[in-house]
């Protein structure tokens, strides 16, 4: 079986077309078509469903992607390995995490670990949960630092800390002096709200839930760092990971609510069946076992 067709094969899988995946691997759309084509004919059967213009996987295609796949990454990871041993400490990092643990947990991790490896390269992708997620079970990350993946994409899960979550509001705000703060104080007060599918609002909102509570929400955003500012010109109130508001922005402070708490579990996310992580990526993941509060630590 040729490495070649197996790799065209992930490729469509990533990209859903031919087209998409002769792009990706800057071949001639033909010859991904015969690549197929001549690994279909070597199995005997039919990896994808030619109806319509995305290519889905045929019950075969998905037997034949769960045993091809992992034979994919470990190719990957032994080249790898081998050009880590010859580049001495160097090596390639394919990482995706969700915000702040990108920024305020991953980076400082990844400049230590860079001054110790030199020629160290990193791909670091942020996102949510479900882009994250979506990214270590297609193969284009090697590693997800998120919440708890979808089920449905068969992520292994491995939670490391949990993100606590604080309520952002002005100075001036009558919240921010009452002297007890309940789930109930939000009931009829605007509320800042990260996007729909965000695992940060997800865990807001089902809390809130669950205390009987209905907010009124005001704006509804992606960006972090735009919740923040939206607090400090007085729109309104935000939930937010208490490390993404410390310190909190002028003219803000935050709260932690005397009947609620608030958590998001935050950990590892990788593809089931891959090889062992070559020397910067095990690294890494020692790394983030030992230190999940993102304190100053040695990498090596």
């Amino acid at each position: 079986m040729d490495l070649r067709h197996l790799q065209t094969f992930q490729a469509v899988l990533r990209e859903g077309s031919f087209r998409g995946a002769a792009s990706a691997l800057r071949l001639a759309q033909p010859t991904v078509t015969l690549h197929i084509q001549e690994l279909e004919a070597e199995l005997g059967l039919e990896l994808f469903d030619r109806r319509g213009r995305r290519r889905e996987r045929t019950p075969a295609g998905d037997l034949f992607a769960s045993r091809a796949l992992p034979i994919l990454d470990a190719v990957e990871a032994l080249a790898r390995s081998a050009a880590e041993l010859r580049d001495g400490r160097g090596g390639f990092l394919r990482i995706a995490s969700i915000e702040p643990a990108a920024s305020r947990r991953l980076a400082p991790l990844l400049a230590r670990l860079r001054a110790r490896r030199p020629a160290l390269r990193v791909k670091l992708e942020v996102g949510g949960t479900g882009g994250v997620s979506r990214a270590v079970a297609d193969g284009l990350v090697d590693l997800g630092l998120c919440s708890a993946p979808p089920t449905e994409l068969g992520l292994r899960f491995e939670p490391i800390f949990s993100e606590e979550m604080a309520l952002l509001l002005p100075k001036r705000h009558a919240l921010a002096r009452a002297r007890r703060l309940r789930a109930r104080d939000l009931e009829g007060q605007p509320v800042l709200l990260t996007e729909q599918g965000c695992s940060y609002r997800q865990a807001v909102e089902s809390a809130l839930q669950r205390r009987g509570v209905e907010v009124e929400w005001a704006l509804e955003c992606g960006s972090t760092e735009t919740l923040r500012s939206s607090v400090q010109h007085g729109l309104g109130l935000a939930i937010l990971p208490r490390l993404a508001v410390s310190p909190p922005p002028r003219g803000t402070v935050t709260r932690r609510f005397d009947d609620l708490k608030l958590a998001l579990p935050v950990g590892l996310a990788t593809r089931p069946g891959t090889p062992p992580a070559p020397p910067a990526l095990a690294t890494l993941i020692s790394e983030l076992r030992r230190e999940p509060s993102g304190r100053a630590s040695r990498a090596s």
